[in-house]
């Protein structure tokens, strides 16, 4: 639910008067996409300070945006499929929780600046309603079989053998020769707008992160990636299919040891914008943690700032740089010295050191496989709905 955190960014402005209430943005097939809409979801973005809503391609992107769920709930409808209230304030409560946001705060300001929740909600429940839409009438195209699952085992082994890079990538696609510089050119005001201090996934909303083998590299990807350093941005690569920009976070060694350590490990967000006097009973009460997980749990739980409390048992080269140096040689059981993030601390406490397998069970990659393929699907139909949508923007 990636998109989600992309979602809660775009909202706008409360129109007073009929006119403004009634006045249509966009018609959508048989549906209509009123300035009231737009504006609410504009208003939300200026709120939370995301983006300059007077930019005219933010208020372009948001509406693309609005038609796309219109889009979704008319594929659903036409599927018979629904969501309850329960799963989408249950949805709403999960993805504010990863933006660290606290749902009750959230629903005040915006009951305050006379916006309603449905400015959060309506895209997460466009998605749960798009995804429950693809997954009836798309089934056989997402099953998984035993062979694949097989196949894909034997690449993750023959991955570890070799130099691994964790990245944020993004394609810029050549579609002919005479787009060239103008696709450089783009690639480039991205890169300025980076370093002027955007995040890259903001600027780059389509970026995927993962890891990925040196032997799936391009000669020139390769050669990029091998002289950057964790946290710093590519210069334009070009590819076949056009311009890629990188992010590095990490690279790991080949390895063909079946075995990794990995940590037990709990978290706690303390935001920065909590008074002194706060933040000093927050530490006080981690210092009466020591020797319990379970009560760092109830501690990070009641503050409910962190999106995940418990991190299971991550192996610890597959943990970001910063993290892996706070809890790779913390003791255990006590509450480990804060790690600096946008926004806040996290503080961290290591419940158990263990050996775990290097390689997935067949069951993860199954279910790994199943939603990447759900989501390449739902992909597909968007574009197709896309394509046929007889859609109507009123300027």
């Amino acid at each position: 639910m990636k998109s989600f955190l992309a979602a809660l960014l775009f909202a706008v402005f409360t129109c007073s008067g009929a006119a403004a209430q009634t006045k249509i943005a966009a018609r959508v097939n048989d549906d209509i996409i009123s300035e009231r809409d737009l504006n609410q979801r504009l208003e939300f973005i200026r709120l939370t300070g995301q983006a300059d809503t007077t930019r005219p391609d933010i208020r372009d992107r948001v509406l693309k945006q609005l038609i796309d769920e219109k889009l979704k709930r008319q594929e659903a409808a036409a599927a018979g499929v629904s969501v309850s209230a329960a799963e989408l304030e249950q949805a709403v409560r999960m993805t504010l929780r990863q933006n660290r946001l606290n749902y009750d705060d959230v629903a005040a300001v915006l009951k305050k600046n006379g916006l309603p929740l449905s400015v959060v909600g309506d895209q997460i429940e466009s998605d749960l309603l798009f995804i429950r839409a693809v997954k009836k009438n798309a089934a056989r195209q997402t099953e998984v079989s035993d062979r694949e699952v097989e196949a894909k085992l034997n690449e993750i082994k023959e991955m570890n053998n070799q130099r691994q890079y964790l990245v944020s990538q993004a394609l810029l696609p050549v579609e002919s020769e005479d787009d060239d510089a103008a696709v450089y050119g783009r690639a480039m005001r991205l890169i300025m707008r980076v370093r002027d201090g955007e995040k890259f996934e903001d600027a780059v909303p389509d970026a995927v992160t993962g890891w990925v083998g040196e032997n799936s590299l391009s000669d020139s990807v390769k050669e990029e990636l091998s002289v950057m350093r964790a946290g710093q941005l590519s210069s334009p690569v070009k590819t076949p299919e056009g311009y890629r920009l990188f992010v590095l976070h990490a690279v790991r060694a080949p390895s063909s040891d079946e075995k990794r350590e990995a940590v037990r490990l709990m978290q706690l967000f303390l935001p920065r914008d909590y008074t002194a006097n706060r933040r000093k009973a927050v530490m006080r009460d981690l210092s009466m943690t020591k020797g319990s997980c379970e009560t760092f749990k109830n501690v990070s739980e009641q503050l409910n700032t962190a999106p995940r409390v418990d991190l299971g048992t991550p192996a610890l080269d597959d943990l970001p740089a910063p993290i892996r140096s706070a809890v790779e040689n913390a003791p255990l059981l006590e509450a480990g010295r804060p790690v600096a993030i946008e926004g806040g601390d996290l503080i961290f406490m290591v419940c158990a050191r263990e050996t775990v397998s290097a390689l997935p069970d067949k069951e993860e990659i199954k279910a790994r496989l199943e939603a990447e393929r759900l989501e390449t699907v739902a992909q597909r139909r968007l574009r197709e709905l896309r394509r046929f949508a007889v859609t109507e923007v009123r300027r």
